[in-house]
This record gives C-alpha cells, sequence and structure tokens, in this order.
C-alpha cells in the first residue's frame, strides 16, 4: 500500500512539471513602477522592459546583438553586454509585374494577457477580462483579412495575469495551430515602458512602434529567430521605424509549439491606444508582404520582395525550417522530469527501506 501511494504522488508530481509552465516562464503580475532600464557598457540607455533576466538576449533595428550580463532588481537596472554586429540581410524590391501567384492564407492570433490594456484610451492599464488589447487584436484581424488573409483570432480569456497564463494559453495556441492549419500564429500584448521608448518621431509625425519578442527557453528558438529576423528584415524595408528591436527573454511563451510563432509587444501602456491603432495597418503589411510575397535564395540567402518563387527561391512562408510544429516538451521540460523521477525513485526507495527496517523492529 505504502508503495503504491508513493508511485501516485510521483506520477502527480510528474503531471505537475508537465503541465505547470509557470516552471518555465517568467510572466509576473505587472509593475509599472519597476519598469527595468538597461544600459549598455558605454553608460547609454538601451532598452526598457518591465521584466528582464541575466542571459537575456537583445537585437536592435541595426541587428546589434547585446547580452544582459548583469540586473540589479533593487534599483531595476541592468547593464547588456555587446556580443556582435549582425549580419544585415541582403534584401532587394522587385517593383515589376507580380510573379507569386496566389495561394490561400492562414494566420492565427490569441491573447495570453487579456487583461492588458491603455492608460490613455482604455483609462486603466489593466482590467480583470478582456482589456483594450482585445480591441487591437480585433482591428490585426481585420487589417489583415483587407489582404485576403483568413483570419483565426481566439480571444479565449487565460486570466489572472500571472504565472500560470502562458499554461492556460497553451492550449488556446495548440488548438489554433492544430485544427486551423494556419501559416503563422501570434500572441499579441502590450509592453509595460515608457511612452518615450515606443514612440518615434518621422518627419513631424508620432509613430509607435512594435517590438518582437520570442522565448529562449523552447526547442524551435532558432527558427522562432529565422522568422522575426525575416520579418524585421522586410520591415525595415517597408516601414523603418516600425519594428522596435526583438527581445528573447527566458520563458519558452509557447512558441515550442510552431516555428512562425512570435509574440507582439504593441506599444505600452502609456502609449495612446489609438496611436497603438495607427501601427496595425503597417504591421499587417509586413506580415503579408513577409510571408506571402517575398522570397528567398536557397544558395546566397538573398531576400526579395515580391519575388519569383521558382526551383533557387523559396517563399518565406514554405521554408521548411520555420514549418516546424511541436507539441512535446521542451529540454528544460525533459531534464527536469529525468531529475524529478530520478528524484522521487529515490526518496521512494529511502522511506520503503526505513519503513521496512521499522517494521522489523517492532
Amino acid at each position: 500500500m505504502f508503495k503504491k501511494g508513493l508511485f501516485i504522488i510521483c506520477g502527480l508530481l510528474i503531471c505537475f512539471i508537465l503541465n505547470s509552465d509557470n516552471l518555465f516562464c517568467f510572466a509576473n503580475e505587472l509593475n509599472f513602477e519597476q519598469i527595468y532600464v538597461i544600459y549598455n557598457e558605454n553608460g547609454d540607455v538601451l532598452f526598457e522592459r518591465n521584466e528582464v533576466d541575466k542571459g537575456d538576449i537583445y537585437i536592435s533595428k541595426d541587428y546589434f546583438k547585446y547580452e544582459v550580463v548583469s540586473v540589479d532588481h533593487k534599483k531595476k537596472t541592468g547593464v547588456a553586454k555587446f556580443v556582435e554586429q549582425l549580419k544585415r540581410p541582403d534584401i532587394k524590391t522587385y517593383y515589376g509585374p507580380k510573379k507569386i501567384k496566389n495561394i490561400p492564407k492562414k494566420i492565427g492570433l490569441y491573447l495570453t494577457h487579456n487583461d492588458e490594456s491603455y492608460m490613455i484610451g482604455d483609462g486603466v492599464d489593466s482590467v480583470y477580462g478582456a482589456g483594450g488589447i482585445h480591441d487591437i487584436a480585433k482591428k490585426i484581424k481585420n487589417e489583415l483579412q483587407k489582404h485576403n488573409i483568413d483570419v483565426v483570432l481566439d480571444e479565449t480569456l487565460h486570466i489572472p495575469h500571472d504565472n500560470s497564463a502562458y499554461s492556460r494559453s497553451k492550449a488556446t495556441a495548440n488548438k489554433i495551430i492544430n485544427n486551423n492549419e494556419v501559416d503563422a500564429v501570434f500572441d499579441i500584448h502590450r509592453d509595460g515602458a515608457s511612452r518615450k521608448s515606443y514612440v518615434k518621431n518621422v518627419s513631424g509625425d508620432e509613430l509607435c512602434m512594435v517590438r518582437i519578442v520570442i522565448g529562449l527557453g523552447n526547442q524551435n528558438y532558432k527558427a522562432n529567430e529565422d522568422f522575426a529576423m525575416y520579418v524585421m528584415s522586410v520591415a525595415n524595408e517597408m516601414y523603418p521605424w516600425l519594428i522596435k528591436d526583438i527581445y528573447f527573454g527566458k520563458g519558452h511563451y509557447n512558441q515550442n509549439l510552431y516555428g512562425k510563432s512570435l509574440l507582439f509587444e504593441m506599444g505600452s501602456h502609456l502609449v495612446e491606444k489609438d496611436l497603438v491603432a495607427k501601427s496595425v495597418a503597417p504591421l499587417c503589411d509586413v506580415l503579408n508582404t513577409a510571408l506571402y510575397e517575398t522570397t528567398v535564395n536557397n544558395d546566397s540567402g538573398e531576400i526579395t520582395i515580391n519575388g519569383s518563387e521558382n526551383s533557387n527561391e523559396t517563399l518565406i512562408n514554405n521554408i521548411e525550417g520555420l514549418n516546424k510544429k511541436d507539441s512535446g516538451l521542451s529540454v528544460t521540460q525533459a531534464v527536469l522530469v529525468v531529475l524529478g523521477v530520478a528524484g522521487l525513485i529515490v526518496l521512494m526507495f529511502v522511506l520503503n527501506n526505513y519503513i521496512e527496517e521499522k517494521m522489523k523492529k517492532n
């Protein structure tokens, strides 16, 4: 009976490890009075974010790569060390007649942090339920549909905004990916940072930038990164102001489920909601162009907007490495499962011997 009970406990703990993504995601309750400011080694402000950990990676829109090497969690500051300047993609735009044939298009959208809202436009930074970010997601859907894209927008609530939100939204992301044959899936968020960190003045007009976020803690990390780099490269050609940067955090953000999965930070809580909404049409134009109208040379890696898909040119949407789907364990999860099971077996063995010895003495 005792051994049977231990095996039951062991099984329950393994199930917890497999299903409790709060062990692998680091999305905490937001506290906007504690925004992290990260500096480069020269003391210049590099970026802001409400969550930063040592080891996080940052790629600027100019392809400069940094790694966060220290974080002072009391002062909410940190330092990021320059790693390298990444090779700028060779990209060009073909302005002749359209060469790529019309194809079925389908994109999935969902919201892990449903509560997120905008101070100017919603009057609060969050609500317990569907916040202002839902309006932005609906606008994204409408703008994508203008490009003849079939859009699956799942507005399932995953509240509260805590460490288990990604665990709850995983089922939503899985449903979108597995039931709809989408070409890509995007988790729509808004950041917690200052207004100035997201708003850019372009020829006298204020415009709101978009941050791409990728999770380091998943086996599709490289595919997610490649896809993000393609999207940013196309955006830099079409709307140079649009993509703010690419941030790599410690979580997995459910991106282990699909290579063409990204998280978009649509401005911050301090950016006017109407200003954020003005960025939606350019973003959707970029997504349509990157996925369905841009090719990559299989030999040189050269990117051509409005290119020609042939034996040596592959549409970004059809690049084999980006289409990997995986609903299994992440590497971190697998290691923890093995260690957890091994530890429980040892514990069961020790306890069993202890009880047997005690029973012999009695």
